[in-house]
C-alpha cells in the first residue's frame, strides 16, 4: 500500500483589545466600548471598572453594560455612561477574560471626554456684516470638533456663500475653539431694526468621530435701531452753552462726529 502525505494549515489567532472612546457634550449619555478580536469563541467573562475603582458587572447606578455577542473571531462589550455621570473627563477600563489566550484579567483604558458649549448673546446692525461665536471648551490640544451652523433647528447646514462666512475655529491653549458665523451685509438687511433672531451650532467630535453630535445651541442676537436725540439748551444770552446728540444703536465707536451751524459751516 502507498501512503498519502496531507497538510493542513491552520490561521493563527491573535489577541488584541482596541478602545472606542467617546467625547461628547457635557450632560449627554455616551457609548464607550472594546473591540476584542483573535477570539475562536465568546470570552469568559467582561467587566467595566469604573474612575474610583468600582466595578459596574450590571446595569445599576444609570449605567448600561453589555457583555456583548462572539461573531467572526471577535466580541465588542459596550458601556454606555448615563447623562448626569458625564459631566467630566473620565477614564473607564473594560477587563476581559480569554482563557485559550491565557488571559485571566486583560485591561484597557478607555477614555470618556466631554466638552462645554456657551455663546453670549450679542446686538447687532443691521446695516453691515455681523458676527456670531460659538465656544467650546474642555479640547484636547490640536484636537478641533467640526462645529455646524443652522438658520433653524433641523435646518440645512449653512455653508460658505454670499449670505454667510464660517470659520471653524482652532483649539487654544486653554483648550478652548471658537466657530465664527459671519453673516453678510446683504443677509443682514433682511433682519428689521428692534427684532431679535436665533442660530444653532453643534459640535461632533474629530478625535473620536464615532461620538454622537451635539445638540443644538441657541446663539442669539437683537437687532439694534439706530436714534439720534438731539440735546438742546437754553440759556442767558452771552452764556456758553453746550449742545449734544445722543446716537442710540451702536455696536462700536462712530466713524467720523462734525458739527455744523445754521450757516452751513463746520
Amino acid at each position: 500500500s502507498s501512503g498519502i502525505n496531507a497538510e493542513y494549515g491552520a490561521d493563527v489567532l491573535t489577541f488584541g483589545v482596541t478602545p472606542k472612546s467617546s467625547e461628547v457634550l457635557n450632560g449627554t449619555s455616551a457609548p464607550i466600548s472594546c473591540v476584542v478580536t483573535g477570539l475562536s469563541k465568546a470570552l469568559e467573562s467582561v467587566k467595566w471598572e469604573k474612575p474610583d475603582g468600582g466595578f459596574i458587572t450590571s446595569n445599576t447606578d444609570g449605567y448600561t453594560f453589555e457583555a456583548g455577542n462572539f461573531g467572526s473571531n471577535s466580541q465588542t462589550t459596550v458601556l454606555t455612561i448615563p447623562a448626569n455621570k458625564s459631566n467630566v473627563d473620565a477614564t473607564y477600563k473594560c477587563v476581559v477574560q480569554s482563557n485559550e489566550h491565557a488571559k485571566t484579567a486583560d485591561e484597557t483604558n478607555v477614555q470618556a471626554k466631554v466638552f462645554t458649549m456657551t455663546s453670549t448673546p450679542k446686538s447687532e446692525a443691521n446695516q453691515v456684516e455681523q458676527t456670531l461665536t460659538c465656544t467650546i471648551s474642555g479640547l484636547d490640544d490640536s484636537e478641533e470638533v467640526t462645529v455646524t451652523w443652522k438658520e433653524t433647528s433641523g435646518g440645512t447646514p449653512l455653508v460658505d456663500d454670499t449670505n454667510y462666512g464660517i470659520e471653524q475655529g482652532s483649539v487654544s491653549s486653554t483648550g478652548t475653539q471658537n466657530s465664527i458665523l459671519t453673516i453678510k451685509a446683504d443677509k443682514m438687511k433682511t433682519y428689521s431694526t428692534g427684532s431679535s433672531f436665533t442660530y444653532k451650532c453643534s459640535a461632533k467630535s474629530s478625535q473620536y468621530p464615532e461620538s454622537a453630535e451635539s445638540t443644538e445651541l441657541d446663539v442669539e442676537a437683537n437687532v439694534l435701531t439706530f436714534g439720534v436725540e438731539a440735546v438742546s439748551k437754553e440759556v442767558l444770552v452771552g452764556s456758553d452753552s453746550t449742545i449734544s446728540c445722543n446716537v442710540t444703536g451702536l455696536t462700536k465707536a462712530l466713524d467720523f462726529v462734525d458739527w455744523e451751524t445754521s450757516s452751513g459751516t463746520d
